[in-house]
């Protein structure tokens, strides 16, 4: 049988109905034993012969050249980040260090502390933790670019990490959420960033169009650690 040859089935459910009907001028006598279609003999029959048969030409061409197609590899070794803006700047943090990600909270200040760094206190599921602002760390200046809400992010989130010893909370202006990446895929910090910056950038990355820093979370946590001390 070649593809073009059809199929000769007598397919009565398309002109009868798979339900009994009573008053049907075309009452199916079968259809008052089983009660429906897929309970008669004559309805299977015919879905076994489509299945069996011949295999048209063109769909083992087809699926043949898919088979054989040179596969894409995935990249080993892909680390996952998530990815937020801060004022006017994307950056990035190993996702392995963010423990929550939440609405924004009131901030309880605190006296004799480090203004530009420690924010005060927040409270997170009954825990009080530190809340810094990365903006001050790394003297960030104050963006411009207005708030997105919708589908392109969430707006106005904290974002609490922690790595085993040491745990901190900032706010963020907007948080965009998890992408993976090889490590080849840094580029080296261009020359034009500030130097606060850059000393906490291990790479940036290329991402819809945006230079996103990736930051360093050891010496993250090290200069976080040592503020406070």
């Amino acid at each position: 049988m070649n593809e073009t040859a059809a199929i000769i089935i007598d397919d009565c459910w398309n002109r009868i109905g798979v339900w009994r009907q009573r008053n049907s001028e075309e009452a199916c006598p079968i259809l008052k034993r089983v009660v429906h279609c897929r309970n008669c003999e004559h309805y299977s029959a015919a879905g076994q012969k489509i299945l069996q048969r011949e295999i048209p030409a063109s769909y083992r061409e087809e699926w043949t050249k898919v088979i054989s197609a040179q596969k894409k590899i995935k990249q080993p070794n892909t680390e996952s980040i998530v990815i937020f803006r801060l004022g006017d700047e994307w950056l990035s943090i190993p996702s392995v260090i963010v423990r929550e990600i939440t609405s924004s909270k009131p901030i309880r200040r605190l006296p004799h502390t480090r203004r530009n760094i420690v924010k005060g206190l927040v409270n997170m599921r009954g825990e009080l933790q530190i809340c810094i602002s990365l903006g001050g760390l790394m003297d960030l200046e104050k963006g411009e670019l207005p708030r997105r809400f919708g589908s392109v992010g969430i707006a106005d989130r904290m974002i609490l990490i922690s790595n085993g010893e040491h745990e901190f909370v900032f706010p963020v202006t907007e948080v965009h959420g998890l992408h993976r990446h090889h490590p080849s895929e840094l580029q080296a910090v261009p020359a034009t960033v500030s130097k606060s910056k850059a000393t906490y950038t291990r790479g940036v990355l290329h991402w819809n169009d945006q230079h996103v820093a990736c930051l360093e979370a050891e010496l993250l946590f090290h200069t976080l650690s040592r503020s406070l001390s």
